[in-house]
C-alpha cells in the first residue's frame, strides 16, 4: 500500500513558469538592479567571519531590531520568515486552519494553495469590473470567516487597496485581516522619499496596526530591496499575533546569509529609495508608451503593469521569440487576454516596447 497525500493537495496544480528562456526577463517582478559589488563583498566578508558549524540567530534578532526601528513598531511585533510565503503559511496555520479564508480574485496565485495546504476552506470573491477591490463584498463574505486576505498592491492587477478601505474592512469583521504588501516600496507616491522610516509607514497598512489588533501586514525583501535570492519575509502585527506565529514557524528558519544581506540593504535607505524611484519613473513611461500604442493598460502601484491584448498567447510567443519574457495571466478570472510585464531597466523596457510594436495581435 503506497502513501497517500490528502486529495485536496493532489488537486492543486504545481507552481510552474512557462519553460522559455529570454535575454530580457520581465516575467517574475524582480528588481532589475543587483546590489553594488561593494555591498555584496561586505556581506560575503561578514559571512566568512561567522561560524558555519553553528546555527544562525534563532529569530534573526538583529534583523528584527532593524525592522522595528524603520517601522516604528516594537521588536516583539515582528516575526521573520523564510520568504513571505512561509509567513503567509504560518498565519494560515495559526489562525485559519479548519476555517474559512476570504480571497479576492484575481489575486496572488499562491494564496489559495497556501490556504488549502493549511487546511482552510477558501471563499473567493470577484474584484469589480475595473479590477479594484469591493470592500462591502469583502465584509459580507467575511461573516463567519477566520481570515481575510488582501494583497496591496495586488498581483497581478497592480492596484493598491486604499488605506481607508483596509481600515473600513478591519473595523467591520472579527476575522484576521492579512494585508500582503509584497510591493510595499512602490507606493504611496507622496511618501516614497520616506521609505525605510516610521513616517513612511504611517501611509501604509502598518500605520493601522495600533488601531486594529485583527490586522497583520506581510512584507518581503524580494521586491523593493531587490533580494529575491535571499528569501526573507516578515509579519508585523500585535504582540499576541506575533507570539502565536512564533509558536507556528520553525526556529532557525533564516540562514546567516539571508540575515546579513537584508541587514546590509536596510542600512542603505538612499540606495533603496533611488532604485525604487528609477522603477517608478520607468513604470510611468512604459504606461504612457503602451497607451500611445493603443494598448489597454491598467494603472499600477507596483513594479509591473497589466495590459490586455486581442490574443495573449500569440503576443506572449511573439515577445518570447524576440527574447522578451513576460507573464501570461490570461487564465485568471476577469483577465482574459491579459499579460503582465515587470518594469526592468530602461534598455530592457525598450526591448519590450520595440517587440510589442511589431505584434499585430496586441490590439485589445
Amino acid at each position: 500500500m503506497g502513501i497517500r497525500a490528502r486529495p485536496e493537495i493532489l488537486a492543486l496544480p504545481e507552481y510552474r513558469l512557462r519553460g522559455r528562456r529570454g535575454e530580457v526577463k520581465l516575467n517574475q517582478n524582480e528588481l532589475p538592479y543587483d546590489l553594488p559589488e561593494e555591498v555584496k563583498r561586505e556581506v560575503v566578508e561578514a559571512l566568512v567571519q561567522r561560524p558555519w558549524n553553528r546555527y544562525p540567530p534563532m529569530r534573526a534578532e538583529r534583523l528584527r531590531e532593524l525592522l522595528a526601528a524603520t517601522s516604528g513598531l516594537g521588536e516583539d511585533q515582528i516575526v521573520l520568515a523564510n520568504g513571505s510565503n512561509e509567513a503567509l503559511l504560518g498565519l494560515l496555520q495559526a489562525f485559519a486552519a479548519g476555517g474559512v479564508v476570504v480571497l479576492p480574485q484575481p489575486g496572488y496565485s499562491m494564496a489559495r494553495p497556501l490556504a488549502v495546504v493549511a487546511g482552510a476552506e477558501v471563499r473567493e470573491i470577484p474584484l469589480r469590473t475595473d479590477l479594484t477591490l469591493d470592500p462591502e463584498a469583502v465584509v459580507a463574505a467575511a461573516r463567519g470567516a477566520r481570515m481575510v486576505f488582501l494583497a496591496s498592491p495586488n498581483n497581478p492587477t497592480g492596484r493598491a487597496v486604499p488605506r481607508e478601505e483596509i481600515a473600513w474592512i478591519a473595523a467591520r469583521t472579527e476575522a484576521l485581516v492579512v494585508v500582503d504588501e509584497a510591493y510595499w516600496g512602490f507606493f504611496p507616491d507622496h511618501a516614497r522619499n520616506l521609505v525605510g522610516t516610521p513616517e513612511y509607514e504611517r501611509h501604509t497598512a502598518v500605520g493601522l496596526l495600533v488601531e486594529f489588533p485583527n490586522l497583520a501586514v506581510v512584507r518581503t525583501a524580494s521586491k523593493a530591496f531587490g533580494l529575491a535570492g535571499a528569501r526573507v519575509g516578515w509579519v508585523m502585527g500585535s504582540r499576541e499575533l506575533s507570539s502565536a506565529l512564533l509558536r507556528t514557524l520553525p526556529p532557525y528558519n533564516l540562514d546567516v546569509f539571508a540575515q546579513l544581506a537584508v541587514e546590509a540593504v536596510i542600512g542603505r535607505p538612499d540606495l533603496v529609495r533611488s532604485r525604487i524611484a528609477r522603477i517608478v519613473a520607468e513604470r510611468e513611461r512604459v504606461f504612457t508608451e503602451l497607451r500611445t500604442m493603443g494598448v489597454r493598460v491598467y494603472p499600477s502601484d507596483a513594479n509591473f503593469l497589466l495590459f490586455r491584448c486581442r490574443d495573449a498567447g500569440a503576443v506572449f510567443e511573439h515577445l518570447a521569440t524576440r527574447g522578451v519574457l513576460v507573464r501570461d495571466v490570461s487564465h485568471f478570472p476577469q483577465l482574459e487576454g491579459c499579460l503582465r510585464v515587470t518594469i526592468g531597466t530602461p534598455e530592457e523596457n525598450e526591448r519590450f516596447l520595440a517587440a510589442l510594436r511589431t505584434c499585430p495581435e496586441v490590439g485589445g
